[in-house]
């Protein structure tokens, strides 16, 4: 098995972005993210919460601190394997993985699937203070070798998808503040 590490980083706000967001709409859109991930990555199909864990006892006042954590079910398309690798199958069919994400406001999602590949969500400022988003994901390519031409062609395909699914929840979120899209 071979872990690829990359990261991906997006200015929230770019030039002619209307309308520009703020931090609070940003952190609102991530939780939504959580319980309707396929409104907000191409790739995935379905999202069906399976648990949440409420704020530790003494977080309850404040909900919004310390980790909140979510469980849920996400459907990848059909041929996402052949893009991604992994799964154990032709591509063919949904792949279905079940993933804990840890809530930790108002900044930082990270998402765990059963496999160990991690997928972290930031919120930061660049240096002239704009907002930037940032996912770091760490996959793992089971069956492959370090250093093979598989393994660099699946990192390949990774940075689009870095960017497609970063691209997608800015965008995403962006419509949800204009009202384009009903949060349910």
């Amino acid at each position: 098995m071979v872990t690829i590490n990359l990261a991906y980083t997006a200015p929230i706000n770019p030039p002619g972005a209307d309308p520009e967001l703020t931090p609070d709409q940003v952190w609102t859109g991530l939780q939504y993210k959580v319980r309707r991930a396929d409104k907000f990555v191409p790739i995935i199909t379905a999202c069906e919460v399976l648990d949440k864990e409420p704020p530790a006892p003494e977080q309850e006042e404040e909900e919004e601190e310390g980790p909140r954590v979510i469980t849920r079910r996400v459907t990848f398309r059909p041929g996402i394997t052949a893009v991604l690798g992994g799964g154990g199958d032709d591509g063919s069919s949904p792949r279905v993985v079940r993933e804990v994400c840890r809530l930790y406001a108002p900044c930082r999602v990270d998402f765990v699937q059963d496999d160990g590949s991690t997928v972290g969500n930031y919120v930061s400022r660049g240096p002239a203070g704009e907002l930037m988003m940032t996912y770091v994901f760490e996959w793992r390519a089971h069956g492959e070798r370090a250093g093979s031409a598989r393994v660099r062609e699946l990192e390949e395909r990774y940075a689009k998808v870095a960017k497609m699914a970063i691209d997608g929840s800015i965008e995403t979120i962006r419509k949800m503040v204009k009202g384009e899209i009903a949060m349910d």
